[in-house]
């Protein structure tokens, strides 16, 4: 009678799938939780159970993570760098709760590899470990394939999500890091539409034994997914209805339903964590001002298209600096989009056209700070006999790099105006011969050289005297 039961679930699970247009994504999740980690995680709830664990929030411990960014042989199809940061701030507003902060242990590491990009089962047991940072979460983000939105895989310890199921607001992500801290779907046992050997109860009489062995999350019978409320009832082995709870992380439900790990979950992947020994002491959470812009000037005309130079000002304490170029302003639509470690970018752009651009400095553990003010340029197409880096021929350095009290020699052709900045973006005086500068402290330098409408920009290091 009840395997009867059972399979009118599963029959109206599947009727109720292929009528519902509510889902943001029907792919699921590919992991298969390892038999060593079950097990730990079995002996940790029977601590539980005993009382000898205290359920509660704990010192915030910060998290390692490295983050892999897979594009097809030609580079293209990356995660964009807007929704990498976007999705790092919503990772650790879900995972404030667990006392868990996560912060950026490297820079980003770009792959072109079709068969990663495609989510190649072999390509990546053969080829993941090579890439991962010792000491760290290492999550790979990658742009089609198999049919399943993210995947941790016990293995290797790392962790794949697929590009379209991590945008704006979407629990990918945190579904799977709960996995990699150890953690079962809450419907474990019914992976694959198959029933469990015991069935998990309402009433908690076998919380520890059946499921996901948490007795503080509720019975869950559905392995594919579904929107909320699920829209019919389940039956336990007392004949009891109910409909699963829709807000756990680590259950099926639609992203926008999820918001949580039980008290339980939350001090199980904390001991997982403890079992890791990666965590750092402290990060920088510091919420930096924007950098202010140096070139292109406000308004400036017929910046060179296919070699765009954008340079700002130095933030201290900046990890990183994210720099976005957009035709007409239209953010949705953006033609640069990247993390760049340095003060300048150099943007590959097209035609005659008014573009917008604005910064905003980021540290290791907060991605969250606001853009600058907009400034705005206009492009033009310079031909391809022409060198794109503006007469590099004709103004360029005798020495670099210099030491202090030695001139910097520059030899113009014709009617050129410069500028020099240091690296915070302040302008230096360089007195009234442009032709021989000399600066006084050691240090990184910009020096910007313009003739009418063309303009460029060089570094220049300036050495200590022994």
């Amino acid at each position: 009678m009840f395997e009867t039961m059972l399979k009118k679930i599963i029959i109206l699970l599947f009727v109720s799938l292929l009528g519902n247009n509510l889902f943001s994504q029907t792919e699921g999740c590919a992991t298969q939780m390892p038999a060593q980690k079950m097990k730990a995680l079995r002996q940790f709830q029977q601590q539980l159970e005993i009382g000898q664990i205290p359920l509660g929030k704990k010192a915030t411990k910060y998290v390692p993570i490295k983050i892999h960014i897979i594009g097809n042989n030609q580079g293209l199809g990356y995660y964009a760098v807007s929704s990498l940061l976007q999705t790092l701030c919503e990772l650790n507003e879900r995972f404030a709760p667990v006392g868990f902060h996560f912060f950026l242990a490297d820079s980003i590491s770009y792959i072109n590899n079709d068969d990663f990009y495609k989510g190649d089962m072999d390509a990546i047991y053969t080829n993941a470990d090579g890439y991962k940072l010792n000491g760290a979460v290492n999550v790979f983000f990658h742009g089609v394939g198999m049919q399943w939105c993210g995947v941790y895989f016990g293995g290797l310890d790392v962790v794949f999500i697929k590009n379209s199921c991590q945008g704006p607001n979407a629990t990918t992500l945190a579904h799977e890091l709960g996995h990699f801290f150890g953690l079962p779907h809450t419907f474990f046992g019914w992976e694959g539409g198959g029933a469990p050997g015991e069935i998990e109860k309402i009433d908690l009489t076998n919380c520890r034994t059946a499921g996901d062995g948490f007795c503080d999350t509720k019975a869950d019978y559905v392995s594919s997914r579904w929107g909320c409320p699920l829209p019919y009832l389940l039956k336990d082995p007392n004949n009891v209805l109910f409909r699963p709870d829709s807000s756990m992380y680590m259950s099926y439900s639609s992203d926008y339903c999820q918001s949580r790990f039980s008290a339980e979950q939350m001090e199980a992947m904390r001991n997982d964590l403890n079992t890791r020994n990666i965590e750092a002491i402290s990060t920088d959470l510091t919420k930096l001002p924007p950098p202010q812009k140096i070139v292109p000037s406000p308004n400036q005309k017929a910046v060179n298209a296919k070699n765009a130079t954008l340079q700002w000002n130095k933030i201290p304490g900046a990890m990183a600096y994210h720099v976005q170029v957009a035709r007409f302003g239209d953010w949705s639509i953006l033609n640069f989009d990247k993390l760049v470690f340095d003060t300048t970018a150099v943007a590959s752009l097209f035609g005659t056209w008014p573009y917008a651009w604005r910064v905003r400095a980021i540290t290791a553990g907060n991605t969250c700070s606001e853009f600058g003010a907009v400034d705005t340029f206009e492009t033009k197409e310079i031909p391809a006999n022409i060198s794109p880096a503006l007469y590099e021929k004709d103004a360029w350095f005798f020495a670099n790099p210099i030491t202090v009290g030695e001139s910097l020699v520059i030899q113009p052709q014709g009617d050129y105006d410069i500028n020099v900045w240091n690296e915070w973006g302040a302008k230096i005086d360089i007195g009234s011969d442009r032709n021989n500068i000399t600066l006084n402290d050691p240090g990184l330098y910009f020096v910007g050289i313009k003739k009418q409408d063309s303009f460029v920009v060089k570094r220049l290091i300036v050495l200590q005297n022994p």
